[in-house]
């Protein structure tokens, strides 16, 4: 597998039709975007936190933190960057069983992306490496903004469903999911997320 860091500013553009679809029309209201066909791989392991990471997973280098986005996850994108998305401005808040989840869903062209914070889970990454074996698809990638990540998807979605699990500090992750438009199914799914996921990792430094 060819891994290369994540550079989302050049990856704008493709972000933006593999989520648009054909149509240049405004995006439509928010509406619950479905997450991953499972529940977070992270909400159920056991053990504590004094042996993070483990399990092969990668160690957090740039812990941040989160508590602002737990409160608000929908403030994870701006504005600005979900009107490059092609995303609706007001996502919808929801308190998963993972933990507080925002999704934004265009009805229009029926791209979608949600963030999950696992607060369910304080074994971050390490949860989701101990899992591994649960996934047809699981593929560790560069950073993504300094912080490690790894994409996930059963194989017959990956094209234009996944997601990445991404290490904010190494007792909590964030599951960023994707759905591509439905006149782009057969796009880099995987590779839409990890854009994504970068422009919230952006959004949160900026909060530090």
């Amino acid at each position: 597998m060819v891994r290369t860091r994540v550079a989302v500013t050049s990856a704008v553009a493709v972000i933006s039709v593999l989520l648009a679809g054909c149509s240049t029309e405004e995006p439509g209201s928010a509406a619950p975007a479905e997450t991953q066909d499972t529940a977070s791989p992270s909400t159920s392991a056991p053990g504590g936190t004094d042996d993070l990471p483990a399990g092969g997973a990668p160690a957090v280098e740039e812990p941040l933190d989160t508590s602002k986005f737990e409160q608000d996850p929908c403030a994870a994108l701006t504005v600005e960057q979900l009107n490059e998305l092609n995303l609706p401005e007001q996502g919808e808040e929801r308190d998963g069983g993972a933990g507080p989840t925002c999704g934004w869903n265009n009805r229009e062209t029926t791209g979608s992306a949600t963030i999950i914070l696992v607060t369910a889970s304080d074994r971050g990454l390490t949860a989701l490496y101990e899992t591994r074996g649960d996934y047809e698809v699981f593929e560790p990638v560069d950073l993504i903004e300094g912080h490690p990540g790894v994409v996930y998807s059963s194989a017959e979605k990956a094209n234009w469903h996944c997601t990445v699990a991404v290490g904010l500090t190494d007792e909590l992750a964030m599951d960023v999911n994707v759905r591509l438009s439905r006149a782009n199914r057969g796009g880099d799914g995987c590779g839409t997320v990890q854009g994504i996921a970068g422009y919230m990792l952006q959004t949160m430094k900026a909060a530090q």
